[in-house]
């Protein structure tokens, strides 16, 4: 039996013993007294822009909650929509949980069992196989005249109730909403083709069509009520909002330029960052964070990264760890991208401009084939900071959005 990714190595544990004198943290996250759990069922009994999810639902009508697995706290928050769901009278309704693609082959096995046990025995479950066509079905055409095609448990459904984030993306400026149904339920040629690399040029707000699109989608599709994370800390989320998807978006925004966003003066020497994680989505959330990384650094600094990751065993990851040239890696990941290209060209673009440290559960010789250097423990992090003469500190770095603007 798999279980649930654990975690082996607290990386803001870590950050919070050390002692960096001169340096700067540049997240400070708000500390909240309620749990996730807690938090989703007060934001589905004041959803913004729409009625209480049981007041959308009449008897018999075929409900699907559809799942991004990388969300934080995402059981609890699928065990309290489905409790609320639970709550329609004479008979309630047809409840089935639909999970994209697991690249790993396990089928989510660890989200499945971090459910409640009478969740797991009254809950359909479906993973979606987008080379499966008999999954897929023909929703619309898009107004650009793309062919939009969906998993054919949401096309049926008469309500969709879509569980992800809210968080900063370099492809769409901001996740979340329907990017939860699009392109990740699509047929097999759209999710290869989202495999694009995103536009860490722009900044979040400005206009990435392809956010448009997945917008569309949700609009085409029908889709009225949704549950958002705003990521926070390792104990609880910043927030969760419920209701009508433009408003929750709308809001959803607002927090997390709050929260997660940060210009900095000047470019520093060195950057710490940790990444909350453990084996599911480590390497996809340490791209993320050099991408951001990598905007205050230095030429030539130094970037420091505390996180608990596993072996990567993606297709990207094992050629990289086969070559002696990782940027001669960078067309060919464009050309014909795998599931793991997104991250791993991240590495390689952080690594060109800067030395990058790693202090993980992984052996030094699997972190040295990645191009990176091997910190053996707290003490020699400890060392390595003290070296810095201007360090940036950046918790959770995955989830923040940094920039140098030399007018501040």
């Amino acid at each position: 039996m798999t279980t649930a990714p654990t975690h082996t190595l607290s990386s803001g544990s870590i950050l919070a013993t050390l002692e960096m004198p001169g340096s700067k943290s540049l997240i400070h996250l708000p500390a909240l007294p309620l749990n996730a759990a807690e938090q989703c069922r007060r934001a589905m009994a004041e959803p913004l822009g729409f009625p209480e999810l049981v007041q959308c639902v009449v008897p018999g009508d075929n409900v699907v909650i559809a799942v991004d697995p990388e969300t934080p706290f995402v059981a609890e928050i699928v065990a309290a929509v489905w409790e609320q769901l639970q709550s329609v009278p004479e008979g309630g309704v047809s409840l089935a949980l639909l999970l994209p693609e697991d690249s790993s082959g396990q089928a989510w096995s660890w989200f499945r069992e971090l459910l409640p046990i009478h969740i797991q025995q009254q809950i359909t479950v479906a993973v979606h196989n987008p080379a499966d066509q008999t999954q897929i079905s023909y929703i619309a055409s898009s107004a650009n005249g793309d062919r939009i095609y969906l998993n054919r448990l949401l096309s049926d459904a008469d309500m969709i109730v879509t569980v992800g984030m809210i968080a900063f993306d370099s492809l769409l400026g901001y996740r979340g909403t329907s990017s939860c149904l699009y392109p990740a339920f699509s047929d097999l040629a759209t999710v290869n083709a989202s495999r694009a690399q995103g536009h860490p040029e722009l900044t979040p707000e400005q206009q990435r069509p392809y956010r448009e699109l997945v917008d569309e989608v949700g609009w085409l599709l029908g889709t009225q009520f949704t549950v958002q994370v705003i990521p926070g800390s390792a104990e609880a989320p910043a927030a969760i909002l419920a209701g009508l998807p433009d408003d929750v978006m709308n809001h959803g925004r607002e927090l997390v330029n709050q929260i997660w966003r940060y210009s900095a003066d000047e470019s520093a020497d060195g950057v710490v960052l940790s990444i909350p994680g453990g084996a599911a989505f480590g390497w996809r959330q340490l791209g993320l964070a050099l991408e951001h990384a990598t905007n205050l650094v230095s030429q030539g600094g130094r970037i420091i990264v505390v996180a608990d990751l596993c072996i990567p065993e993606g297709p990207a990851a094992t050629m990289m760890r086969r070559s002696q040239e990782p940027e001669d890696l960078l067309k060919p990941l464009r050309r014909e991208p795998t599931h793991d290209s997104v991250e791993i060209t991240q590495l390689i673009q952080a690594l060109r401009r800067a030395r990058v440290y790693l202090l993980s559960g992984l052996q030094p010789d699997v972190v040295e084939e990645l191009g990176m250097i091997p910190v053996a423990d707290v003490a020699e992090l400890q060392r390595l900071v003290a070296s810095i003469k201007k360090c940036r500190i950046v918790p959770n770095a995955n989830y923040a959005w940094c920039n140098v603007d030399e007018r501040l």
